[in-house]
């Protein structure tokens, strides 16, 4: 079944433009032909009665739940109209109802196919996609839906949210998952499971929940719980929950980084240090403690302290981008300006869409004398800094004003 209660109300989900013409018969002349194969006037005056017939028998069994009848309707309508957009779309919604998510997918991609622009179709594309296990491509649709817009449905939104943060943990992703499951916290909807997927980002944890025992599983549900209450802005609440769980779960994997990122958010960096090499003392190759200490070290002006952290960091993970970026960063503050464009350079490249990268790029072109170079970097950083700032507005319920040197590290 679900991962996530409240998905039971996606028959709530709003039909965008013409879908709602559509659903209160109120389409113009020009979208009954779009949504109509071609037929001669004699055949279409044929037809319309069988399938408006159809289509209102399809309507009241949706309406009294009576699934499996209004799924056999839908799939009669669509084979008479396959462009019909409506007729997909509940077909799609009512397979997800059924849990028979690989009709669902085929029935949300002719949607999309048919609403290329529409959000909501790709973000039922991609719950189906997860149910079905192909993260990878649920992830891209999610992250799709989410960039054209949900028509303003907050439940559907929260759906997202959650399983691109599950899927991101997944893919080791951990402050981007961390991220948008802040964003439960601000809103005050607190659940088992977002407590969980919250847990897992914030000690790093990339098996399923399932595969766990249930040590583990208490152990995240209430890391999960610290980082909520801070979230919440309960700084006691949380810090007290943190100190106890430190205690209590001291020297197992990932609580001595979870906890110094804890106190870096309550502006304690030189604390927040000790257990950052703490971590390195139980594992040496732990790269996000490598990165926390470069960062903090070189913040404090002493690049050639940190350069060797970041250098370790980029060796034993290559595909961390972060690591790049503490490099150019640290290079910049050592006037090796060559190196710095090098690394920022291959950090764009191994992720793209980070726009702090660019920020930091862009001064290192301007150092340079590249203005060309530096302009291309600014304006690839006010196009993904404008797309950020609206995707973290709809992740926290605030329009907050984003940072990006803040969002550009590994934290």
């Amino acid at each position: 079944m679900r991962n996530f209660p409240c998905l039971l109300l996606v028959f709530q989900v709003a039909l965008p433009g013409s879908l709602s013409a559509l659903a209160e018969g109120q389409v113009s002349p020009r979208a009954s032909q779009k949504d109509s194969p071609s037929l001669s006037n004699t055949s279409r005056k044929t037809d319309m009665p069988t399938f408006e017939t159809l289509k209102a028998m399809a309507n009241a069994a949706r309406e009294a739940d009576e699934v499996p009848e209004a799924i056999r309707l839908y799939t009669e309508l669509v084979g008479i109209r396959p462009n019909w957009t409506e007729g997909w779309w509940y077909l799609g919604t009512l397979y997800y109802e059924k849990d028979q998510y690989t009709d669902g997918a085929r029935a949300f991609q002719r949607f999309v196919t048919l609403e290329p622009k529409n959000g909501q179709g790709w973000a039922m594309l991609g719950l189906c996609k997860y149910q079905t296990k192909d993260y990878v491509t649920s992830l891209e649709h999610l992250g799709k839906g989410r960039e054209l817009g949900l028509a303003g449905n907050e439940e559907l939104a929260r759906v997202v949210r959650y399983h691109q943060a599950v899927l991101l943990t997944l893919g080791r992703q951990f402050e981007a998952a961390q991220e948008l499951l802040n964003g439960f916290a601000v809103e005050h909807r607190e659940s088992d499971s977002v407590l969980d997927a919250l847990g897992m980002a914030v000690l790093r944890i990339s098996d399923p929940l399932e595969e766990l025992n249930s040590v583990q599983k208490e152990m995240i549900r209430q890391f999960g719980k610290a980082a909520f209450l801070a979230g919440e802005r309960k700084a006691s609440e949380s810090r007290k929950l943190y100190d106890e769980l430190e205690e209590h779960y001291r020297n197992r994997p990932n609580v001595a980084y979870a906890y110094g990122v804890s106190l870096l958010a309550e502006k304690e960096p030189e604390r927040a240090m000790t257990y950052f090499k703490e971590e390195l003392k139980r594992n040496p190759n732990h790269v996000a403690s490598m990165l926390q200490i470069a960062l903090q070290t070189m913040s404090s002006g002493k690049f050639e302290e940190a350069l060797p952290y970041a250098k370790k960091a980029s060796t034993v993970d290559p595909e961390n981008f972060a690591a790049y970026y503490a490099l150019g960063r640290i290079y910049l503050g050592l006037n090796d300006v060559p190196s710095a464009i090098t690394m920022l350079v291959r950090a764009s490249k191994v992720a793209p869409d980070v726009p702090g990268v660019y920020f930091v790029l862009a001064s290192a072109y301007t150092r340079a004398k590249k203005p060309a170079e530096a302009a291309r970097a600014r304006a690839e950083f006010a196009r993904l800094e404008a797309l950020d700032k609206e995707r973290r507005g709809e992740a926290t319920g605030e329009d907050t004003k984003s940072n990006a040197l803040e969002k550009s590290g590994p934290l």
